[in-house]
């Protein structure tokens, strides 16, 4: 049975994770190429700093976590040819618009890969959710694949959408309880079709790599707020 990454010590951080089909510096770069000039004009630049592993180490040069606006941004390599990407926003990784973006910006793959654990009573709603990004402009955006089990605080809701992909098994889908059509071991196991070990610590920065974080430095949004995380 698959684990959440580091038995999700450090949601909610990683509770999502993106994924580019690149190299980390290359990565980075693209990503300093589209923000730079945006953030200029608001007085805010881009520091970047390499950050040594192990991972809980770069995790938690992310802190602190903050509402509104996220301000540091982590690029991992791993064992694969695959970077992951963090963010330090309270509610998690927003994965959806960089991850994107730069997909297209790049030329390659991009992934989400979320998985929440579901504690109603701690107010924590399940979510197992794998979008694939292309390069390229699709019928929605740049959506190759989406898969997605989620709970909204009332009930469960099941969705897929985009061209199934030669390692899904979509019998599953028709399972009777919802939030079995699309499992943490799914995502896992769709995830290493893949190339990405995304729920073991060991699949990232491989023999004794530095991550990159990126930083805003200057002003914030007027209604930012620093949160204290749990690690």
């Amino acid at each position: 049975m698959t684990s959440f990454l580091l038995d999700n010590r450090f949601s909610p951080v990683t509770n999502s994770i993106g994924f580019l089909k690149c190299d980390p510096d290359r990565a980075a770069r693209a990503y300093l190429d589209w923000q730079v000039g945006i953030q200029e004009k608001r007085g805010v630049r881009l520091a970047q700093q390499s950050v040594s592993g192990p991972l809980p180490n770069a995790l938690r040069s992310l802190l602190p976590l903050t509402s509104v606006e996220t301000r540091r941004f982590l690029f991992l390599p791993t064992h694969s040819a695959w970077t992951a990407f963090l963010d330090n926003g309270h509610d998690g990784t927003d994965v959806f618009a960089p991850v994107s973006f730069l997909a297209q910006q790049l030329g390659c793959e991009g992934v989400r890969a979320t998985a929440n654990p579901h504690a109603p009573e701690d107010k924590l709603f399940g979510a197992t959710i794998l979008e694939i990004y292309g390069p390229h402009k699709t019928e929605f955006l740049n959506y190759i694949r989406s898969v997605a089990s989620t709970y909204d605080g009332y009930k469960w809701s099941f969705s897929t959408a985009g061209a199934v992909q030669p390692f899904e098994d979509p019998a599953r889908y028709a399972q009777r309880k919802i939030q079995s059509r699309f499992t943490l071991d799914m995502l896992d196991a769709y995830l290493k079709a893949m190339g990405i070990d995304a729920f073991d610590a060991d699949f990232y920065l491989p023999d004794n790599r530095a991550a990159i974080r990126i930083e805003k430095i200057g002003p914030s949004a007027p209604a930012m707020r620093e949160v204290a995380a749990g690690f």
